[in-house]
């Protein structure tokens, strides 16, 4: 016998048996691969969405926040409202605020409007005894729809009752706003509320701030104003 043909004689049970040890090894290999796979932690999931997958990307210590004008309002917690208002709510209160127990807003802000319609304070509205009680006394009722310039944003319902509550007529008029709606509608925009005109003269200040956006904007468009809410004119 040649020496190649004892070779060849000897090669084909080695090659049988080095392909039956691979395959008695591949279940073991998928066994491992499924235990690897059931021990594998619930957070290794992928993200449920391409918000969730951005934000795993990101050291939430490194994460920078903007506010509604593009300023940067802080850094941190990404699940977290981080802005100008959160900062107000979290900074220190006078503390005869912190012992009052007043309700809060959404912030931890003092919610002033729900302050006085579930009475935990009466302002009174003058100081002069001989009208308290008079009809000069009272809120003024009228409500007012403002409508919004952006086309995805609700209208706004303004309503004197709750701002008259606290002020006269004349803290806001005519110095702060004409009186005349249709004059004030039109000069009247958002980048200049929050620069410190028209509504942001107290809110973002002593009122609450102009983020929590749905307090003011609370009306459809295209739906008619509410009864006792007046509409400009067109």
């Amino acid at each position: 016998m040649t020496n190649s043909r004892k070779y060849r004689y000897l090669m084909v049970p080695f090659l049988a048996l080095a392909t039956l040890a691979l395959l008695a090894g591949v279940p073991a290999v998928q066994a491992q691969d499924a235990k690897k796979a059931d021990a594998a932690p619930a957070d290794a999931a992928a993200p449920a969405s391409d918000e969730d997958f951005f934000k795993s990307l990101i050291d939430p210590r490194q994460a920078i926040w903007m506010d509604s004008r593009g300023v940067i309002a802080g850094t941190g917690d990404p699940s977290g409202f981080v802005g100008e208002a959160y900062k107000m709510g979290k900074g220190p209160h006078p503390e005869a605020l912190e012992l009052s127990n007043l309700p809060t807003d959404q912030y931890g802000l003092v919610d002033w409007a729900r302050s006085i319609r579930e009475g935990f304070i009466t302002p009174r509205h003058t100081l002069d005894p001989a009208k308290q009680g008079s009809a000069d006394d009272k809120p003024f009722g009228l409500a007012l729809l403002i409508p919004a310039k952006s086309e995805t944003m609700p209208d706004v319902i303004f309503p004197h009752d709750i701002h008259t509550m606290w002020l006269t007529c004349n803290n806001c008029h005519p110095e702060i706003f004409a009186m005349n709606g249709a004059l004030n509608n039109k000069v009247m925009t958002m980048p200049k509320i929050a620069a410190g005109e028209y509504c942001g003269r107290c809110h973002n200040r002593v009122a609450f701030p102009l983020s929590d956006c749905q307090r003011c904007h609370v009306h459809d468009k295209g739906i008619p104003a509410p009864e006792g809410v007046k509409a400009p004119a067109p």
